[in-house]
């Protein structure tokens, strides 16, 4: 009797320990980052940078902003709808590797290891004080065996708006 209990017992413990593993999710190769590349106040109609940096594990690559037509999925920096800032001018940053894909048979253009790009933003907020930008990073992570399906994140960068012309 003893030892049906401990053996229903340790076959729940081992389906609460798969449970658990289960629910962790796919592997989450890249980690995000992003900041404000002047750490002074900004007046509105400032022009400044959000410094976005992407830390991808080994063994995996993230797509770069240019891709040709038919490969893969490009990363795409955006800024979700707000009043604080918006987009003004081309990303720029890292160069990204430029590699012939065999999966699409064209070359393609990826990152690896650390880098960061740099997205040009204009503060338009009105008001002054603390303020959010929202930025999301939309992006596929592949491995030499695996993509995993594209992915956006969103980020938030804090913003000190001081009244000016």
């Amino acid at each position: 009797m003893i030892f049906r209990f401990a053996l229903c017992g340790g076959l729940f413990g081992l389906c609460l320990s798969a449970s658990a593993l289960a629910q962790e999710g796919p592997p989450r190769p890249v980690q995000w980052k992003a900041s404000l590349a002047l750490a002074e106040p900004l007046k509105p109609g400032t022009a400044t940078k959000i410094d976005l940096s992407g830390e991808v594990q080994q063994g995996w690559h993230v797509y770069a902003l240019t891709q040709p037509a038919g490969g893969p999925i490009p990363l795409r920096i955006s800024l979700d709808e707000n009043d604080v800032a918006q987009i003004h001018g081309e990303t720029f940053g890292t160069k990204p590797i430029l590699h012939h894909d065999t999966s699409f048979e064209l070359d393609t253009q990826f990152y690896q290891g650390d880098f960061i790009l740099h997205v040009p933003v204009e503060v338009r907020h009105p008001s002054a004080g603390k303020q959010i930008i929202p930025l999301s990073v939309r992006f596929q992570a592949c491995s030499d065996r695996t993509c995993l399906p594209p992915r956006t994140v969103h980020l938030s960068v804090p913003v000190e708006v001081v009244p000016g012309s």
